[in-house]
């Protein structure tokens, strides 16, 4: 009996230490991955701003104090692009829509000094594939490059009119389309009250 008891105390003693060895082995791999993962996502996020305001060779973060009417926006970042001879070129916006249909659908859209849209990008959405997915298709983006910042966006189910400063609403994904719509929206309504006339 002494026995057994003794064989079950050196069993748990083993069992200790091999957690107690596996949790600070796991600790110290988080370590080393932890700031090669926040450094692959800054440089991804780089990459994605890139897109939106090509012209820009870098890009700085901007401390704005704002918040949207539309409370299911969230602004998560505003950068202002610069020129190489660093010029302040405009601004990169990051904004998340909660109201996507399959969820959050986060965006980036750059506006020119002069209220120009240089380009929009999903950053990521959980969309319908072959529906809302379409919104990471660059026919879709496409559409917002050179519209003005100096109104809204406006979507057309009929054939958008870019005098009217429209764009085509992606078919059978109008909860989508309306979703992205509201996030540039947004990111138009602070770029008029903060950064127009700068």
């Amino acid at each position: 009996m002494a026995k057994t008891k003794s064989n079950a105390f050196k069993n748990i003693a083993v069992l200790f230490v091999v957690a107690l060895v596996s949790v600070a082995l796991l600790a110290v791999l988080n370590q080393i991955t932890k700031d090669k993962i926040e450094a692959a996502e800054t440089q991804a996020r780089n990459e994605v701003y890139q897109s939106v305001f090509a012209k820009a060779a870098s890009f700085e973060e901007q401390e704005i104090n704002y918040t949207p009417e539309d409370e299911s926006i969230v602004l998560n970042n505003v950068l202002q692009a610069d020129s190489a001879e660093k010029e302040k070129l405009g601004y990169v916006f990051d904004v998340t829509s909660k109201n996507g249909y399959g969820g959050d659908v986060q965006i980036a859209v750059g506006i020119t000094n002069e209220g120009e849209v240089t380009a929009f990008k999903v950053i990521s959405a959980s969309e319908t594939p072959g529906l809302g997915a379409k919104s990471m298709e660059d026919e879709y983006a496409s559409q917002f490059s050179g519209l003005s910042a100096l109104e809204h966006i406006e979507f057309s189910k009929t054939g958008a009119n870019r005098d009217n400063n429209e764009i085509d609403a992606i078919s059978g994904a109008t909860i989508t389309t309306t979703a992205t719509t509201n996030a540039v929206n947004a990111a138009i309504d602070l770029w008029q009250s903060q950064m127009k006339g700068e």
